[in-house]
């Protein structure tokens, strides 16, 4: 046998320290949410004694609560809360739970940033705004000399004809 089948048929186990276990896997216990087993009998029995047996959409509605989004502190707060509670009674896993308060971590980190763009959203819908009501005064002001230019070229042209009659006296 090569050490390459050996490998494929040997548990994928690594400890904290990366050393690999060296049992066969074990054909009769169900992978980890994969097609084909990949530990032995000792690992997958540990892996499913660390997973809670809860089921994951009552989880989910536990840890997210009223949370729409994680757009605010509050609401990564919030969920934060929730994990330690979940994570108290033994709901969740370890691990989960770590890369979750990770997660959040980086929510929060990304907050000032996503404050910062919406704030420039926001201010650039106000020049926009305020630019259109520059246009729509200055298309105003231009509509009024036109009309303004049109009164006096009107008064321009019926000045000269009334002259010719208000020069004219009456004989006495």
């Amino acid at each position: 046998m090569s050490p390459k089948q050996h490998t494929d048929r040997q548990c994928q186990f690594e400890n904290a320290r990366g050393q690999r276990c060296h049992m066969l896997i074990d054909n009769h216990h169900p992978g980890n949410g994969t097609a084909r087993p990949t530990l032995c009998a000792y690992h997958a029995d540990r892996l499913r004694a660390t997973v809670p047996a809860v089921d994951p959409e009552t989880l989910a509605a536990d840890l997210l609560g009223d949370i729409n989004d994680f757009s605010t502190a509050g609401s990564v707060n919030l969920f934060l809360g929730n994990l330690v509670k979940q994570l108290a009674r033994k709901r969740i896993a370890r691990r989960d739970a770590i890369a979750l308060a990770y997660i959040s971590q980086l929510l929060l980190n990304s907050l000032p940033a996503l404050e910062r763009a919406l704030a420039a959203e926001k201010e650039a819908a106000e020049e926009a705004a305020e630019e259109a009501e520059a246009a729509r005064i200055n298309a105003r002001i231009r509509q009024q000399n036109r009309e303004l230019a049109a009164r006096r070229q009107q008064q321009a042209t019926v000045s000269p004809a009334q002259q010719g009659t208000d020069n004219v006296r009456p004989a006495s």
